[in-house]
This record gives structure tokens, sequence and C-alpha cells, in this order.
């Protein structure tokens, strides 16, 4: 926002009522400043001018300065906030959630790029909350490696939530107030503070409940198990190779370990539920590595996982790495390279599997000891995309989930919210037949009309889920996404290109777990060209394949995929079949 100069409209000093309510919006937007720590940022001493610009994009700012040094602005928009400016933030460096990055990134960011979420230096392992509980649109701080004085201001551009489920992808911070930019040209600041390293942690607002639920659950990283909380998200792409170390009883003992990895056998006894799932993903594993070939190295990771991995499952079995003691893919690949069984690598976050140790003893003496016929079952259920409609939790129709243990933000199938509120009303003992009485928790919750007291049992439960905020789970290869709102359906149409030639574009793959690249190299099977390219109008890469392949791509996508035809639009596209003569 200020990278460029910008133009001064107006520059008045504040008179003592304006001082007053400037004092009372800087308390009411960051309540954990107290009164005398308002009173050092604005002295009463000291004359506060505000200070009118207009920005290299048209936009107009108003700018809080003492002594000629900007302490805070405000941005004229719909929902304006008041910024603290960068040495606001050295005097009170956790006034805002702050992002950690590189110092090198940081003359990125001072020609004007924008923060993306690869830049971010998180605490290991990445969970849930790891990158705060935030929503879109949120004031943060960005500082580095090397020192906590903040360095920018800026808005989120996802929320929290959407950060960690874009598996570390897109943009972060928006970027609005940088140290060195035209609004640091303002007076003569002292130079930044030496405040310390930054400590990498989870969010503050985690509750009790959340990290006494980690201790209890979480096996890896005793020394941070207070901090952290178990990731709800199980194909992480990060390199986690100094947190787990290897189990001396299990590298000493080759035997041992081979009767350890074997598909597990149900017994009478009782069996410790994580162990059970680290025996399993051992045993897939190795199998998926025995099935490997060559022409298949390297391979990234989460294909890997996606592909072979969970292909390599029993058919009676479910691999869910984030009940196992590893708790991430990442960290998984790190023990079995520990091992001595593959070498992997990580370019710009991204890790891949360069190669596969077919000599090491335990591939060698490895034996599948399920049924190869329904083995063969298996690849088929990885490649189907699962499209589950999904509700969450809103402050509206929190009280009744409360009594169930649940919280706000927490995500249900439809049968679960049904079977909840069923359940509350027969409690309450309000259902009479078909017709359901209200009491006064329920009539605000359903914002019926004035004076009415009764309403058919299943108005009631349309009323109710309809205060909650709808969404869909899609489940791909193993990995699940949420997705907030309508699910917009795949696209696919025909337009003609240079020499009017005809193509077909495939839109919206990513939003059901398909990857774009993967999918062109698909479409290449019938003879036609396929390749990635930016649709003008649509937001992600559209997949250009040669022709008209509309009925090629449908039959792929619900065949293959098992991507139900709700989901997908343009069959009308298709060619029309020629009359016979």
């Amino acid at each position: 926002m200020f990278i460029k100069p910008f133009k001064v409209k107006s520059n008045n000093q504040l008179k003592g009522s304006e001082r007053k309510k400037l004092c009372e919006d800087v308390i009411t937007a960051y309540p954990s400043l107290t009164e005398e720590q308002v009173q050092l940022l604005l002295p009463k001493r000291e004359a506060i001018n505000v200070m009118k610009v207009i920005t290299h994009n048209g936009t107009i700012v108003r700018l809080y300065c003492v002594a000629k040094i900007p302490i805070f602005f405000s941005p004229n928009s719909p929902n304006p906030y008041l910024f603290p400016t960068i040495y606001t933030l050295w005097s009170h460096p956790d006034l805002l959630y702050c992002f950690t990055i590189s110092s090198t990134l940081e003359s990125k960011l001072a020609s004007g790029a924008d923060l993306m979420l690869p830049g971010i230096i998180l605490p290991k392992p990445t969970t849930f909350h790891s990158y705060g509980k935030m929503s879109k649109g949120t004031p943060v701080a960005v500082n580095t490696d090397e020192n906590k004085a903040p360095i920018a201001v800026g808005l989120t551009a996802l929320s929290s939530e959407d950060m960690y489920m874009s598996a570390g992808r897109g943009k972060c911070v928006e970027i609005y107030h940088i140290i060195g930019d035209s609004l640091c040209q303002l007076g003569k600041p002292s130079p930044k503070p030496e405040l310390g390293v930054p400590t990498l942690s989870i969010s503050d607002d985690m509750d009790e409940t959340n990290i006494q639920s980690t201790a209890e659950n979480s096996e890896i990283l005793p020394a941070l198990i207070d901090e952290l909380e178990i990731s709800k998200n199980d194909n992480d792409e990060g390199n986690n190779s100094d947190e787990v170390g290897d189990d001396p009883d299990k590298l000493d003992d080759e035997e041992s370990v081979t009767n350890d990895i074997e598909c597990p056998v149900e017994t009478d006894l009782e069996i410790d539920p994580v162990q059970e799932m680290d025996e399993l993903l051992e045993y897939c594993f190795l199998k998926a590595c025995k099935s490997m070939k060559t022409t298949n190295l390297p391979i990234l990771s989460s294909n890997f996982y996606k592909n072979h991995l969970i292909a390599a499952c029993p058919p009676n079995k479910t691999i869910d790495i984030k009940k196992s003691k590893y708790k991430k893919l990442s960290v998984f690949l790190t023990q079995m390279k520990q091992k001595e069984l593959i070498n992997t690598s990580v370019v710009k976050g991204v890790e891949s599997i360069l190669s596969i140790k077919f000599e090491h003893p335990l591939l060698k003496s490895f034996v599948a000891n399920e049924e190869k016929v329904l083995e063969s079952q298996q690849p088929a259920s990885a490649n189907s995309v699962i499209v589950t409609e999904c509700y969450r939790i809103t402050a509206d129709v929190l009280p009744i989930f409360t009594k169930y243990g649940l919280e706000k933000g927490d995500v249900l199938k439809r049968a679960e919210v049904r079977k909840c509120f069923t359940d509350y009303v027969k409690a309450e003992n309000l259902q009479n037949g078909k017709i359901l009485n209200l009491n006064p928790i329920l009539a605000q919750i359903l914002k019926t009309k004035v004076h009415e007291e009764i309403i058919s049992m299943e108005d009631g439960i349309n009323k109710f889920i309809g205060r909650m905020t709808r969404m869909h789970e899609i489940t791909s290869g193993g990995s699940k996404l949420l997705h907030t709102g309508k699910l917009e359906p795949i696209d696919m149409r025909v337009t003609t290109r240079c020499n009017n030639k005809k193509v077909t574009l495939v839109n919206n793959l990513e939003s059901f777990g398909i990857n774009p690249k993967e999918f062109s190299k698909e479409c290449q099977v019938i003879g036609a060209s396929a390749t990635i390219t930016e649709d003008p109008g649509k937001k992600t890469p559209s997949v250009l394949i040669q022709g008209n392949q509309i009925l090629y791509v449908y039959k792929l996508l619900t065949e293959k995929y098992q991507i139900k035809k709700i989901y997908i639009k343009g069959l009308e596209f298709a060619p029309k079949k020629k009359k016979g003569g």
C-alpha cells in the first residue's frame, strides 16, 4: 500500500475531543493494551496529527502521527481497521498475531510482494492450529527468524483453517505496510530494536481442553506436547527429519522388525490402536515399496502415499496416518529414511522419494499375507472422489451442541446433526408425534414468528440445519478437503483456438482433489495433446485437450474418479450423433 509515494490531501492536529476518541478506539481495537500503555503511545504533551493521504492505487488512508512518526493508520474501506505501524509494534510486538519468515525473504516483501504460505516458518510438526485461529481479513504482523521485531503489517488472505487445508500453497498475508516503505520516510524514527529470536509455538488462544487432548493422544515430541494438537491433515509435505528418532530395538534387531510389520492378526488380547496403526502403516509401506518399479522413481511423497501406499492396504483395513504415532507422512518417511529403506529430498517444501533400497533385508524378507484377488480392487478406490455434505457448528446453534461435548467450528455430517437435534428434543420432552413444541432456546435458534409455539418436526430440523454453515467434505486418495459454501461443479466446455481448431477445457478439478497435471496425462491416452493453461475468467488453471473430448472426460470423471453426475456440467457440448443417410 505504501511501497510507492503517496499524496497528502490534508494534515491537521487533533483536538482534545478527537484525541480522546482516538484513545478509546485504540483500546477498543486492542483490549490487551492498558490505559497507561495507550497514554505512552499517544502522550498528552505531544501533538498528534491526522494526515489524510491517497496511495498510488487510489486508497484513502488516515495516518495518525506523534512527533511526525506514524503510529496508527486506517484505510478507508467497508470494514476499516486501525492498524498499528511497525514502530508501534516494536514497543508492543505481541499486539498482533505474528507470522515468522526467513530474513532472506524480507527484500522480496519490501519490493511489493505479498507473503505466500510456503514462505512461513511453522512449528514442527504442522498441526491444525499452526496458522492460529483467525478468520479471513484479520490484521497480522510479520517478523523474521533473526529478530522478533515485526517488519510488516497486513491482512490475512485466507482463514487459518483454509491456510491449513491449502497444503502450504497460496497467499497468506496481503502486505499493507513494511519497513522501508514511504510511510517509514515520515519523521526520524528510531532504528529497529533487537528483541531476540521469535519463539515458534501454536496459537495462544488454543483452549485447555485441546491441549489436554493432545497430551493424552500424541506420542511424539514429548518436549512440545503441551503446545501441539493432533493434526487433522494426514498428508503434510514438510520435512521433519529432526523430530522423530529411531527406535533402537527395531534397528538392532531386524528379525524383530520383520515380525512387527507383518499384517496384524486379530486376537482376543487388547491391542493398542496406535501400535496397531503403526504396524499397518509399516506393512503397507513395505508392500508398496516391493511393488514399485525403478522407472516410477523419483515420485512425490504425496503421490506415493495416495497411489501406492493406500492401494497396498488390506481390504479389511483402513489407513489413517493421524492415528499412528507418526501423525504425518513426512515424519513417517523420515523414519523410513533413517532405516535406510529410502532416500528422499525436499525442494521448495515439496518432498519426493528419490530411490528405494530393494536389497534392504526388510524388503527382501517381506511377504504379503493377504489374498491378491482382493488386492487388485484397491487401486480403483484410491482414485475415487467421495463428496459428502456436512455442516459447521455456528454460534446460533451452539447452545444445543455444547450439551454433547461439541464446540463452535466442529464439522458434522447431516445424519450426526439430525441425531443431536432429535436427542435434545427427546431429552427435553418436546416432541409429540410429528409436532415439535418450541422451548425458548429452540425458538431463539429457529427464529420463529412471535407467539409461534409449535412447528412440524421436519421443519424444525431443516430450520436448525439452515442456521449452520453448509460445507462439503471431499475425500480423494486418502486425503480430505473441506469446502465451505456452494461447491462449484467441474466445468467442461468446448471452444476454438487458432485456425478454428476445437479444444476441450476442463476447470475446477482441484476443488475435488484431482491434480490437473496428472489428469492431463490421463487424457493423453486417447492420442490427443493435453496441457495446463490459464483460462480467462477462471480462478484456477484449466486442462486443455485437443479436439472435442467431452465424452471421454465425462466417462473418465464418472467411472475412474466416481464423481456423481450432479458435480459435472458441460455434457451438452458433446458431439452430436450423425443421423444415418
